[in-house]
């Protein structure tokens, strides 16, 4: 028996680009950088600004989600697309730039210009707090071979660029990290490099991958498929597809949307208050998530970084009272705040679990009521009792390493008790 999306108003918020050490580490560097043509580009003038997260950033924007609950009684949880490595300066010597692959500094580490003290610790922060989930967006974001070949011939762009410590210039923003224009070995190694260190960063492997700039193909999806990763966000982004307006209009209707084990998620609804369109505001995307809910579909909100982290703090706070304006219209609605692989699960077997930090898992259940629902406890659990829940009389049972519960349908924080 299928969910009844239409009734759920399940929303997914998507966020690109976080960890990405780029557009610019510092206002130096943008004043170096304005006269460029990549930054004198809409892309330019739109992200120019944009620059690695502070732990402010990611505090305030954890402050702005915790205010709203969806109508299960959660605050709405910010699924961070997240970068894993950017360049490492020191080790890219001019003029032959001599190295087999692109020298990296892990995340989170980070080259000299773009320290932000403490980031990582806010990240844990709100990641305990069940506010804020990472998945996959790639390993450095960047066209490894394009790069260096501009470097190699001494393009001024990016000679200049690179003195600042960024990658931006006019052959980066051409192309990106798996472009199907990069040596298919080179994707292939990165990719399998961006899942381990996000496996032993986050301490899980990804569950969701979204390639930058929406610029990937076939190869790709075969090689993160074997790698064990099948859930795949903008697909009907993708770019390099012919006729892709109609592709686009053909795609709002797949649902649920599969190839195989590969599941897609539904087109993505641009929420970019930054851009000061009212296409991209907080308005227009509350319509198309009510669209969304009416083909009985998820809403799938994308919104990157550059509206909540930048050079100017301004404008930061701007997009985060957009941002408020969104929830706000959300949980009037009565919606509930997915993870993709909360989507996955809830397609695949009409329920889900989502950990909270270390404290416990966000059981969401929507099958036959009171059937078992088995899973695994962590081996350091001595127990496990409900916190929060539709239904206080649901049944918890502990054994070591599972727990069984049996419920009626709702959601329900079941706590592990620890030594």
């Amino acid at each position: 028996m299928n969910l009844d999306w239409g009734r759920l108003h399940a929303v997914v918020l998507e966020s690109d680009d976080w960890g990405l050490c780029a557009w610019i580490p510092d206002e130096q560097a943008h004043r170096v950088l304005a006269d460029t043509p990549v930054f004198r580009s809409p892309a330019g003038l739109r992200y120019g600004t944009s620059t690695l997260e502070s732990a402010d950033d990611v505090r305030l924007l954890a402050e702005t989600l915790s205010v709203f609950r969806g109508r299960d009684g959660f605050p709405p949880v910010w699924q961070a697309n997240t970068v894993m490595a950017a360049p490492d300066y020191s080790r890219l010597r001019p003029p032959a730039f001599e190295t087999d692959a692109l020298p990296l500094v892990d995340l989170p580490q980070t080259p000299s210009r773009w320290q932000r003290p403490r980031l990582w610790e806010q990240v844990m922060v709100a990641r305990l707090s069940g506010l804020w989930w990472p998945e996959l967006h790639g390993l450095h974001h960047l066209p490894e071979r394009a790069w260096l070949e501009a470097l190699r011939r001494g393009a001024d762009d990016a000679r200049r660029a690179l003195e600042q410590q960024s990658p931006v210039c006019a052959a980066v923003q051409a192309s990106s990290e798996y472009d199907p224009s990069e040596p298919v070995e080179v994707r292939a190694r990165n990719l399998e490099l961006a899942i381990d260190r996000f496996t032993r960063l986050m301490g899980r492997a990804p569950d969701s991958f979204c390639p930058p700039d929406y610029r990937w193909d076939e190869s790709l999806e075969a090689d993160a498929e074997r790698r064990g990763i099948t859930t795949l966000q903008g697909k009907a982004e993708q770019q390099g597809a012919s006729w892709p307006r109609l592709r686009r209009l053909l795609n709002l209707h797949r649902w649920p949307w599969r190839n195989g084990a590969r599941f897609y998620l539904p087109p993505r609804i641009s929420f970019e208050p930054i851009a000061r369109d009212p296409a991209l505001g907080a308005l227009a995307a509350h319509h198309v998530a009510r669209d969304a809910w009416g083909r009985g579909q998820p809403a799938v909100i994308s919104s990157h970084r550059v509206n909540y982290a930048q050079l100017d703090p301004e404008a930061a706070e701007a997009g985060r009272a957009s941002l408020r304006d969104l929830l706000s219209r959300l949980s009037r609605d009565g919606a509930v705040f997915l993870t993709d692989h909360e989507v996955r699960q809830l397609v695949d077997r009409r329920w889900s679990l989502r950990p909270v930090g270390d404290r416990g898992v966000l059981l969401r259940y929507y099958a036959v009521p009171r059937e078992p629902v088995r899973f695994p406890a962590p081996k350091n659990a001595r127990g496990a009792a409900l916190r929060e829940g539709h239904d206080a009389d649901a049944d918890v049972f502990f054994e070591p390493g599972e727990v069984t519960v049996r419920a009626n349908v709702g959601e329900y924080l079941i706590e592990w008790a620890n030594p």
